[in-house]
């Protein structure tokens, strides 16, 4: 009797987790490895960002937050947006997490219904397309191109766009090609009906 669910078991591998623990292995062994594998900065957490994380350990900062994150933070994200974008949000509207692909399966499992389509791009992070598959949601992929700098093309969209699609997923700055999508086109694919997320 097999205890996992199917859906697990047809997940493909995280291939990028393998590649890095063989990296790992080969420095062990002393040879000299450069990183290509994962989006992990060469260098150490800053010092400031180190001492506040003392200070809350010392200050008891310990304990269980509000479920959507720190108020404090929450605010401090407001505010920045605020004076960054001229964007007015409310603390409500933000939920902290541990990282991106957390809050991306989180956000796919509140709003896919099973078959529902999101749109990719292709090449993508790995990852979303799982995500999606795992909640029993559809990944369609629109290719982008190095000729024209990786950037969505909006009639492409357009082309893929069928009553089950649920939302285009927009990923600027890209992982893996570090594009930025262009005003104009994200623009463009914000006219489009279905849910945007980016």
């Amino acid at each position: 009797m097999n205890h996992i669910a199917k859906r697990a078991t047809e997940m493909p591998p995280f291939i990028v987790m393998d590649v890095l623990e063989r990296a790992q292995a080969m420095e062990r062994e002393g040879i000299h490895v450069i990183h290509l594998e994962v989006g992990e900065p060469d260098f150490n957490t800053p010092q400031c960002i180190r001492d506040r994380a003392i200070q809350a350990f010392e200050q008891g900062h310990t304990h269980y937050t509000h479920s959507l994150g720190s108020l404090d933070l929450r605010e401090a994200i407001c505010a920045y947006y605020d004076q960054t974008y001229k964007v007015q949000i409310h603390p409500d509207q933000i939920l902290i997490t541990s990282g991106t692909s957390p809050a991306m399966f989180l956000l796919f499992s509140a709003l896919l219904e099973p078959g529902e389509e999101v749109i990719v791009s292709d090449p993508h992070y790995a990852c979303y397309p799982n995500f999606i598959r795992f909640l029993q949601g559809q990944p369609v992929f629109v290719p982008v191109h190095e000729e024209d700098g990786f950037q969505y093309q909006p009639d492409e969209i357009q082309k893929k766009i069928s009553s089950r699609t649920k939302a285009i997923f927009i990923n600027s700055p890209s992982n893996p090609t570090g594009n930025l999508l262009s005003e104009k086109r994200m623009r463009a694919i914000a006219d489009f009906s279905p849910f945007i997320i980016s």
